[in-house]
């Protein structure tokens, strides 16, 4: 059967990697002149930056690592420890390890009375029911109480245990407040926090979609081809792309979801259209910063997270990208990730963010001269947020779409490479299950 795949995401790249081992003939569209979308790599002045995703989370991201498996590659991913530091509003540092949620209770603004309720409420997250499998939507639905992140956290944790442990890790996470967030997502990652592993790929985030689309068998790439139409022809499908009309048996919509609707609004139900339309994506923005020579070579953690009691921050998290991820940079070279929460966002302009990423970076890690660039990268619609009741609203139209097309993306979960290649391979095998 020929299918086609709309979008060269981690998503669309699972997609086609998981029809062409069933078989299938697989033509995937992506608009950029390389695949990867969100997670893709730029190239500037020798540095390799990141557009989006900044790393894997090993044991929690089971299906990517899983495709890896197959590939062959999940060896060649370099393993990063994350160490961390939170900087208070009067610079004092806490040592903290990002993947170690035992290690925040360490922190001096912590009362014993905190300790204890951390821990109290963490046994009994463990011994709770939660959603095994944290990017699986239809999971995620059985355990949303419609309840916020925020305020499970200050009811569960108390107020300043919510500040310093909670809303360092969401920043930086997911760039948004945790009033915005459903609860299904956090606690299942949280209760399966043990299993956590940073790693990031030899070339980047975006070499795992390059990885699946290399492997993949009867698969036909087109890069720089945006689709600008999709029709419902009897039984099967076209797609107007390049200026050709290509056939298809079967369609996997590997898009942001208001793409996907724009291109299905001739054969798709009102309230399907709609829900698509209205799938919640904030504004996103982060700075790479560059320097030729690295200004702080021995600095002692990889991660400096801006921490304050109650007050907005315009930053979530700064990364030495040296660090994280061992080809970002040229010999003897440093670049700082400088990662922005959404709310401030709508109040600043480019400059002002180029600028406050600067101050920031030297406020964390110390003085340095005048970088080489200050690469600014913004969405209008960066991430997507499940917020209360996200998970059953978007399982709902699932079943409702035209015979023989699919949808994937991250917006099924919550943003991220596992939320992606797990829609994805779902998507490809109930297309190929559709089809025979």
């Amino acid at each position: 059967m020929k299918t086609i795949v709309i979008g060269g995401g981690p998503a669309g790249c699972a997609a086609a990697y998981t029809l062409g081992k069933k078989g299938h003939e697989v033509v995937l569209f992506e608009a950029a002149d390389v695949v990867g979308g969100r997670t893709k790599q730029l190239h500037r002045d020798g540095f390799n930056l990141g557009t989006g995703a900044l790393f894997l989370m090993g044991g929690i991201y089971p299906r990517t690592f899983a495709l890896l498996k197959e590939l062959g590659k999940d060896r060649k991913v370099v393993p990063w420890a994350g160490a961390s530091e939170l900087q208070d509003n009067d610079d004092s540092r806490y040592r903290v390890s990002f993947v170690n949620l035992a290690s925040y209770l360490t922190i001096p603004k912590l009362t014993l009375g905190d300790r204890l309720k951390v821990i109290t409420a963490g046994i009994k997250l463990l011994l709770s029911k939660q959603a095994s499998n944290a990017f699986d939507s239809r999971e995620l639905a059985k355990y949303d109480t419609k309840e916020d992140l925020e305020s499970w956290s200050r009811r569960n944790l108390g107020d300043r245990a919510h500040e310093y442990i909670v809303r360092p890790l969401m920043d930086f996470l997911y760039a948004v407040p945790a009033s915005w967030l459903s609860l299904p997502f956090p606690l299942s990652i949280i209760k399966q926090a043990n299993k956590m592993a940073l790693s990031v790929p030899p070339e980047g985030v975006g070499q795992v979609s390059q990885w699946l689309i290399d492997g993949a068998k009867n698969t036909t790439v087109h890069v720089s081809t945006p689709v600008e139409k999709v029709e419902k022809r009897g039984n099967k499908y076209a797609v107007l792309a390049g200026g050709k009309w290509h056939d298809a048996d079967g369609l996997v919509m590997a898009t942001e979801s208001f793409v996907a609707a724009k291109l299905m609004n001739d054969f798709i139900s009102e309230p399907v259209r709609a829900t698509l339309m209205e799938t919640p994506y904030t504004e996103y923005a982060h700075v790479q910063i560059g320097w030729a020579k690295n200004p702080w070579p021995t600095y002692p953690v990889d991660i400096v997270m801006p921490v304050g009691f109650g007050e907005e921050r315009n930053i979530g998290a700064m990364v030495l990208q040296s660090r994280r991820h061992p080809n970002a940079v040229p010999p003897g070279g440093e670049a700082v990730g400088v990662y922005f929460n959404t709310p401030p966002l709508v109040n600043m302009t480019d400059e002002d963010i180029k600028r406050e990423a600067l101050e920031g970076a030297i406020k964390a890690f110390g003085k340095a001269p005048e970088p080489i660039f200050v690469h600014l990268f913004r969405y209008d619609k960066g991430l997507t947020i499940a917020k209360p009741g996200h998970y059953e609203r978007l399982e709902a139209i699932y079943d409702k779409m035209p015979p023989k097309v699919f949808l994937a993306g991250d917006y099924f979960s919550q943003a991220g490479v596992e939320a992606a290649v797990f829609s994805g391979e779902r998507a490809a095998l109930r297309l190929d299950q559709t089809l025979n």
